[in-house]
């Protein structure tokens, strides 16, 4: 449990259904926030957290992730010609930033099973899991980096918690049954987790999901843990396992801005609040709104349903 956190795992595996035609050839991670790609938000968080190893569970139809954060030398020569540097640097520094794995995907399938594929590169160590769709830009700590210093304190896995103002958006997530700890208004204890629940019969405000710091007999939960919906190995049984042993906490995330782009809708909102709160162009963008807030009121789509 004193072992240094240093590597990150990022599943990158899925269909993309929802995106659908669009991920038939581009994985949804690679869609852009702003200028990046939505993964290169992730990977950057995990690196400012102290993260120095990473690696991606993905598929077979995956290869663009790979090529990526892979050096590419026959680009950096076409822009040396060029006489642009500052896009040489800019390519560099992302094959550089950790030093990156891949694996591939394998059964059982489902988001807990799909862990199983990077067991034997962890080495018996603490890591974290962080989702390859999400992120939280939070004004203080990298929210990664908050959940590893409670982890460090406590010595018990935990899972980072944003609170869900709209109650009708609560059945979307594992929303958290909480137990104060005395002392930390910040780490929770999670006595349950309960998926989707519907309206009013959530156990609280806070959703527990999006950064994972999991301890290495996470991998015993795993093969102690029988697939379930599906046939499917999902991660929620599995955390429920493990925490008999070891105990759960939740690192509520205060000041941050989640970002959901693993949805349609959301990711649509994610990259307006995007835009708006973190782009170079945020002043043009709100300049466009404003002068078209007059006319939303009264807007129609063009296209009748």
């Amino acid at each position: 449990m004193n072992k240094k956190i240093r590597t990150a795992v990022i599943p990158a595996g899925g269909w993309g259904t929802r995106f659908l035609p669009s991920t038939k050839s581009i994985p949804k991670e690679m869609f852009p926030l702003g200028n990046k790609p939505v993964i290169l938000h992730v990977v950057e968080e995990a690196v400012a957290s102290g993260i120095k190893n990473i690696i991606f569970i993905v598929s077979h139809h995956k290869q663009s992730i790979e090529s990526f954060f892979s050096p590419n030398p026959i680009l950096e020569d076409y822009f040396i010609k060029l006489g642009k540097k500052e896009q040489v640097e800019n390519l560099k520094k992302i094959s550089e930033m950790a030093e990156f794995s891949f694996v591939y995907t394998k059964p059982p399938y489902g988001n807990g099973g799909a862990l199983g594929a990077a067991r034997h590169l962890l080495k018996d160590e603490p890591f974290v899991l962080v989702w390859s769709d999400e992120m939280i830009f939070s004004k203080e700590k990298p929210r990664i980096k908050q959940c590893i210093d409670a982890y460090e304190k406590y010595h018990k896995p935990v899972i980072s918690a944003v609170k869900i103002a709209d109650p009708t958006k609560r059945c979307r997530y594992g929303m958290a049954e909480l137990k104060d700890i005395e002392g930390d208004k910040e780490v929770k204890e999670i006595l349950n987790i309960i998926e989707k629940p519907s309206l009013g019969n959530e156990p609280s405000a806070y959703a527990t999901h999006g950064a994972y710091v999991l301890p290495p007999v996470f991998f015993d939960a795993l093969d102690q843990t029988k697939p379930g919906k599906n046939g499917e190995l999902w991660l929620t049984d599995i955390i429920n396992t493990m925490k008999k042993e070891t105990g759960l906490l939740a690192k509520i995330i205060t000041n941050g801005h989640y970002l959901d782009c693993g949805d349609p809708v959301e990711y649509l909102f994610s990259q307006i609040d995007y835009a708006i709160n973190y782009s170079d162009y945020s002043e043009e963008i709100l300049q466009k709104i404003r002068c078209r807030d007059c006319k939303i009121n009264n807007m129609k789509p063009y296209r009748e349903k």
